[in-house]
């Protein structure tokens, strides 16, 4: 479902258009025709503008600003929102678009319209028809996410993170035009733990009546230290005989605030749930939050998670992606307070090292595309293709002003794997939109950014604020490591290590389960094994077209006694569910 499209005024609309955006219609000076669905986007008369808004819960810009902004050419510091701002001038008729930081909320651009499709929109599924950008399809499928300004279709373009479009008409031609916004990856200064501590205590007067997903890692914990002045309800799901779960229970005791556990149930997974995911969100991704999400609208609560929290604990920079003796290493020079020493040595800051990190090198992800399309797509150089995009990525970076390739880095997976994957956990879960995210408070951005990397990795700032406002959360163990959080990182992170040579022993195993304090508990959260079955693909073969998808092959993967990998399948379903719905005409 559109949440919003901009038209020329004097086409007919396609069919597939008017799918996508079927609520309220208004033009703007016989040029523009602008649909947006009501229910979650609100329209604000100011003066010589009109201002279409949507995103996250109780965050409206300050139109007035925003008008003094545009009027005065000082596009740039129109950066931080919380979702997508559309200005239209009843003077002149120019359309101005912003998007948010993190690319969160996407805006499609469409530069080889045909008549009656819109010029832009949110909705991808709304151009339906065009030629697939197969490299994207490839990305995707691979990954979650695509690349830069690219989209499922040739021609058609996505707004890249922290961008804005004008649209305004040249010679009774439609024209656009994109510019950046402020490139807040450039911080000066560097925050304190205290003005970290500061923001985040106003940020935490707009919730109220909340209800936090709560696992056992960093970012929830920092959110509930945030918030638990406020009584938040805690959700937590995944398999209730899990050590994360028994933390997750612990830590609400020892707070006490109420705790809804939910396991995964197989009636939870049917086609009538992909199905509502794909027209409210034209994606499939993360069904698994559902129950969360009518939960939280059920009791009129506030949806929120740590998404996005990976920035201040350093979870998205490279140190996370380096092997096992270099990842100890770095650990280790952090703690002492030389991990830019070994960066210099590691080439951290070397933009081909870098690349390398992200560079796409096979095939493997087509084995269950259908026999001669996945020959096809062999043959066109799909992984090249990628990784010049990529290549051209960083290139736009660097025009911004970025010169540190580590910086580049996060950057990149920040907006590509944070703003277009793993957000959509919180996202598509909520009704409406009743969710709002704390870490993607304007001031925390640029107070985040001006942090040096080397000073956020492996959480210390998390740890930091924790200890200052909420130290009794660092007596129990992330439910990755066997050490409690207030250990030393190295010994956490050695835990970790440990705890996966327990998994594999049986000698050590029976001791842990005896001596341990989650010792009863399974090391795993996502049961899925009795989730991805043959009933589910039974259920969901009429989302998966035969002209693009091999179920044979996904019928035997479904059969696998291979347990652990039922996850990665489930989440590899829910891809091609939802590039199947986009592209299908």
């Amino acid at each position: 479902m559109a949440v919003f499209t901009i038209e020329d005024v004097s086409e007919t609309v396609t069919k597939v258009a008017a799918e996508c955006a079927e609520r309220t219609h208004f033009t703007v000076n016989s040029q523009w025709g602008i649909r947006f669905e009501g229910t979650m986007a609100t329209r604000t008369d100011l003066e010589k503008w009109i201002f279409i808004w949507y995103g996250e819960s109780n965050v409206e810009p300050d139109f007035k600003r925003v008008v003094d902004l545009i009027e005065s050419g000082h596009f740039a510091e129109l950066w931080g929102f919380r979702g997508v701002l559309i200005a239209i001038s009843k003077v002149d008729g120019c359309i101005y678009v912003f998007n948010d930081a993190y690319g969160s909320f996407p805006v499609y651009v469409n530069s080889s319209r045909r008549e009656g499709e819109p010029i832009v929109s949110d909705s991808m599924r709304c151009f339906a028809g065009h030629n697939v950008d197969w490299v994207s399809f490839y990305q995707f499928l691979s990954l979650g996410y695509i690349f830069g300004g690219n989209s499922l279709f040739d021609g058609v373009s996505r707004l890249k993170a922290n961008c804005g479009l004008k649209l305004a008409y040249v010679n009774e031609k439609p024209v656009i035009s994109r510019f950046p916004l402020k490139n807040f990856w450039n911080g000066s200064g560097t925050a304190s733990t205290d003005d970290l501590i500061d923001i985040f205590r106003a940020e935490a007067e707009g919730f109220e009546d909340t209800q936090i997903m709560m696992s056992g890692g960093w970012d929830s914990r920092l959110l509930l230290t945030v918030l638990e002045h406020k009584k938040p309800l805690l959700y937590t799901h995944g398999n209730l005989q899990s050590r994360e779960t028994a933390i997750v229970r612990d830590i609400a005791s020892v707070c006490g605030l109420p705790l809804v556990e939910r396991g995964f149930d197989p009636v939870d997974f049917g086609v009538e749930i992909f199905s509502s995911y794909l027209r409210k969100n034209e994606s499939a991704m993360f069904t698994h939050w559902n129950p969360a999400g009518l939960q939280a609208a059920q009791k009129k609560l506030l949806m929120t998670a740590g998404t996005f929290g990976e920035v201040l604990g350093g979870h998205y920079g490279t140190l996370n992606t380096l092997p096992g003796k270099k990842k100890y290493a770095s650990l280790l020079m952090h703690m002492v307070g030389a991990g830019a020493l070994l960066d210099s040595v590691l080439h951290l800051h070397d933009r081909q090292t870098i690349l390398s990190y992200l560079r796409m090198s096979n095939y493997r992800v087509l084995w269950f595309v259908e026999s001669q399309l996945a020959e096809n797509l062999r043959s066109r150089d799909l992984v090249e293709q990628s990784n010049q995009r990529v290549r051209a990525l960083f290139e736009s970076y660097e025009e911004q002003g970025m010169e540190d390739a580590q910086a580049m880095f996060e950057r990149f997976y920040t907006e590509h794997r944070g703003g277009q994957y793993i957000n959509r956990q919180l996202t598509n879960a909520a009704q409406g939109n009743r969710f709002r995210n704390i870490f993607t408070n304007r001031e925390l951005l640029a107070a985040a950014s001006s942090i040096p990397f080397s000073q956020r990795a492996h959480n210390k700032i998390n740890k930091e604020i924790i200890k200052k406002l909420n130290p009794k959360l660092l007596d129990f163990p992330l439910a990755a490591t066997l050490a409690n959080a207030r250990r030393p990182l190295l010994v956490q992170e050695s835990s970790r290590a440990f705890r996966k040579l327990v998994e594999k022993n049986t000698v050590m195993l029976p001791l842990y389960q005896k001596f341990s304090r989650y010792g009863d508990r399974s090391f795993g959260w996502n049961s899925f094994r009795d989730i991805v079955s043959q009933e589910l693909m039974e259920k969901v073969s009429p989302l998966l077209s035969d002209k693009i998808w091999n179920h044979q092959k996904l019928n035997e993967a479904v059969k696998s006694d291979n347990s652990s990998n039922m996850y990665p399948l489930f989440d590899m379903i829910s891809k091609a569910i939802t590039i199947d719905y986009i592209i299908r005409e």
